[in-house]
Protein backbone atom coordinates (compact mmCIF):
# COMPACT_ATOMS: atom_id res chain seq x y z
CA UNK A 1 0.00 0.00 0.00
CA UNK A 2 2.79 2.43 0.89
CA UNK A 3 4.51 1.76 -2.46
CA UNK A 4 1.31 2.57 -4.35
CA UNK A 5 1.00 5.77 -2.31
CA UNK A 6 4.57 6.71 -3.29
CA UNK A 7 3.86 5.89 -6.94
CA UNK A 8 0.78 8.13 -6.91
CA UNK A 9 2.71 10.93 -5.23
CA UNK A 10 5.68 10.66 -7.60
CA UNK A 11 4.51 9.75 -11.10
CA UNK A 12 7.31 8.72 -13.46
CA UNK A 13 6.97 11.99 -15.37
CA UNK A 14 8.18 13.85 -12.28
CA UNK A 15 11.74 12.46 -12.53
CA UNK A 16 14.51 15.01 -12.74
CA UNK A 17 16.58 15.17 -15.93
CA UNK A 18 19.86 13.26 -15.71
CA UNK A 19 21.75 15.70 -17.92
CA UNK A 20 23.42 18.18 -15.52
CA UNK A 21 23.20 20.97 -18.10
CA UNK A 22 19.39 20.85 -17.92
CA UNK A 23 19.24 21.02 -14.12
CA UNK A 24 19.10 24.60 -12.84
CA UNK A 25 22.04 25.65 -10.70
CA UNK A 26 21.47 25.56 -6.98
CA UNK A 27 21.02 28.96 -5.36
CA UNK A 28 23.99 29.94 -3.24
CA UNK A 29 22.64 33.20 -1.89
CA UNK A 30 19.72 33.43 0.57
CA UNK A 31 17.70 35.71 -1.71
CA UNK A 32 17.78 32.99 -4.42
CA UNK A 33 16.41 30.28 -2.14
CA UNK A 34 12.79 29.22 -1.86
CA UNK A 35 11.47 30.89 1.30
CA UNK A 36 7.80 30.01 1.10
CA UNK A 37 6.97 33.50 2.36
CA UNK A 38 3.79 33.62 0.25
CA UNK A 39 2.63 30.08 1.00
CA UNK A 40 -0.35 29.46 3.24
CA UNK A 41 0.98 26.61 5.36
CA UNK A 42 -0.29 24.60 8.30
CA UNK A 43 1.99 23.03 10.94
CA UNK A 44 1.84 19.36 11.88
CA UNK A 45 -0.84 18.59 14.46
CA UNK A 46 1.10 15.81 16.24
CA UNK A 47 4.81 16.05 15.39
CA UNK A 48 7.02 13.13 16.39
CA UNK A 49 10.80 13.02 15.95
CA UNK A 50 13.37 10.30 15.46
CA UNK A 51 17.15 10.42 15.03
CA UNK A 52 18.45 9.85 11.53
CA UNK A 53 22.15 9.68 10.79
CA UNK A 54 22.64 10.12 7.06
CA UNK A 55 25.61 11.77 5.40
CA UNK A 56 24.85 14.14 2.53
CA UNK A 57 27.31 15.18 -0.18
CA UNK A 58 28.06 18.85 -0.76
CA UNK A 59 26.11 18.68 -4.04
CA UNK A 60 23.04 17.30 -2.26
CA UNK A 61 23.44 19.77 0.63
CA UNK A 62 23.28 22.62 -1.91
CA UNK A 63 20.02 21.17 -3.28
CA UNK A 64 18.55 20.96 0.23
CA UNK A 65 19.48 24.62 0.77
CA UNK A 66 17.71 25.64 -2.44
CA UNK A 67 14.28 24.22 -1.59
CA UNK A 68 11.55 23.69 -4.18
CA UNK A 69 8.86 26.05 -5.45
CA UNK A 70 6.01 24.27 -7.28
CA UNK A 71 5.76 25.36 -10.90
CA UNK A 72 2.49 23.66 -11.88
CA UNK A 73 -0.60 22.06 -10.33
CA UNK A 74 0.96 18.64 -10.90
CA UNK A 75 3.76 19.50 -8.48
CA UNK A 76 2.58 17.89 -5.28
CA UNK A 77 5.31 18.99 -2.89
CA UNK A 78 6.96 22.24 -1.87
CA UNK A 79 10.08 22.57 0.27
CA UNK A 80 11.54 25.54 2.10
CA UNK A 81 14.49 25.98 4.43
CA UNK A 82 15.10 27.50 7.85
CA UNK A 83 18.74 28.33 8.50
CA UNK A 84 21.55 27.78 8.60
CA UNK A 85 22.10 29.15 12.08
CA UNK A 86 25.54 29.93 13.53
CA UNK A 87 26.15 26.22 14.20
CA UNK A 88 25.19 25.27 10.63
CA UNK A 89 21.83 23.71 11.59
CA UNK A 90 19.13 23.69 8.91
CA UNK A 91 15.54 22.47 8.75
CA UNK A 92 13.95 21.52 5.43
CA UNK A 93 10.15 21.85 5.75
CA UNK A 94 8.15 19.66 3.35
CA UNK A 95 4.53 20.59 2.55
CA UNK A 96 1.81 19.28 0.27
CA UNK A 97 1.44 21.98 -2.36
CA UNK A 98 -2.35 21.87 -2.66
CA UNK A 99 -3.20 21.93 1.05
CA UNK A 100 -0.16 23.62 2.58
CA UNK A 101 -0.07 20.88 5.24
CA UNK A 102 3.39 20.22 6.63
CA UNK A 103 4.27 16.53 6.36
CA UNK A 104 7.97 16.38 7.21
CA UNK A 105 10.89 18.26 8.67
CA UNK A 106 14.37 17.09 7.75
CA UNK A 107 16.92 18.43 10.21
CA UNK A 108 20.58 18.55 9.22
CA UNK A 109 23.86 20.14 10.18
CA UNK A 110 26.24 21.56 7.60
CA UNK A 111 29.90 20.64 8.08
CA UNK A 112 32.25 23.24 9.52
CA UNK A 113 34.58 25.32 7.42
CA UNK A 114 38.36 24.84 7.73
CA UNK A 115 38.61 27.59 10.36
CA UNK A 116 36.10 25.76 12.58
CA UNK A 117 33.20 28.15 12.06
CA UNK A 118 29.89 26.79 10.88
CA UNK A 119 28.86 27.23 7.26
CA UNK A 120 26.61 30.27 6.79
CA UNK A 121 24.29 31.40 3.99
CA UNK A 122 26.98 33.31 2.14
CA UNK A 123 29.89 30.99 2.96
CA UNK A 124 29.72 29.01 -0.25
CA UNK A 125 33.02 27.89 -1.73
CA UNK A 126 33.65 27.78 -5.47
CA UNK A 127 33.09 24.01 -5.42
CA UNK A 128 29.73 24.42 -3.67
CA UNK A 129 28.29 24.05 -0.19
CA UNK A 130 30.00 21.97 2.49
CA UNK A 131 28.68 18.43 3.06
CA UNK A 132 26.03 17.90 5.72
CA UNK A 133 24.69 15.25 8.07
CA UNK A 134 20.96 14.64 8.39
CA UNK A 135 20.43 14.32 12.13
CA UNK A 136 16.69 13.99 12.66
CA UNK A 137 13.36 13.54 10.93
CA UNK A 138 10.02 14.89 12.17
CA UNK A 139 6.68 13.68 10.81
CA UNK A 140 3.02 13.98 11.73
CA UNK A 141 1.91 11.06 13.93
CA UNK A 142 -1.72 11.72 13.02
CA UNK A 143 -0.97 10.60 9.45
CA UNK A 144 -0.46 7.00 10.58
CA UNK A 145 2.99 6.84 8.97
CA UNK A 146 5.72 4.85 10.72
CA UNK A 147 9.29 6.08 11.25
CA UNK A 148 10.51 3.83 8.44
CA UNK A 149 7.81 5.09 6.07
CA UNK A 150 8.60 8.72 6.98
CA UNK A 151 12.29 8.15 6.17
CA UNK A 152 11.37 6.46 2.89
CA UNK A 153 9.08 9.36 1.95
CA UNK A 154 11.76 11.92 2.89
CA UNK A 155 14.33 10.04 0.80
CA UNK A 156 11.96 9.93 -2.19
CA UNK A 157 11.20 13.66 -1.90
CA UNK A 158 14.91 14.47 -1.67
CA UNK A 159 15.62 12.37 -4.75
CA UNK A 160 12.61 13.07 -6.98
CA UNK A 161 11.66 16.62 -6.02
CA UNK A 162 14.95 18.21 -4.95
CA UNK A 163 17.12 16.12 -7.29
CA UNK A 164 19.43 14.74 -4.58
CA UNK A 165 21.27 11.48 -5.22
CA UNK A 166 21.84 10.22 -1.67
CA UNK A 167 23.34 6.95 -3.04
CA UNK A 168 26.82 8.19 -2.18
CA UNK A 169 25.79 8.67 1.42
CA UNK A 170 24.76 5.39 3.03
CA UNK A 171 22.83 5.54 6.27
CA UNK A 172 25.17 5.80 9.24
CA UNK A 173 24.62 3.61 12.31
CA UNK A 174 22.98 5.41 15.21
Amino acid sequence: MFKSLLDSIFPSVMKRPSDPSTVPSTPSQPEQRVTGSTWEVHPMSRPVAAPWKLGVSSTDAAKLLGGYQPAAMEDRWMCRLDGPDTQGNIVVHVYRSWTGDEHLQIKAQLSSLDDGTATRNNAVEAAGVAPADITEIVWDASSGVSESEAKTLATMICKRVLGCELETAPEKPI
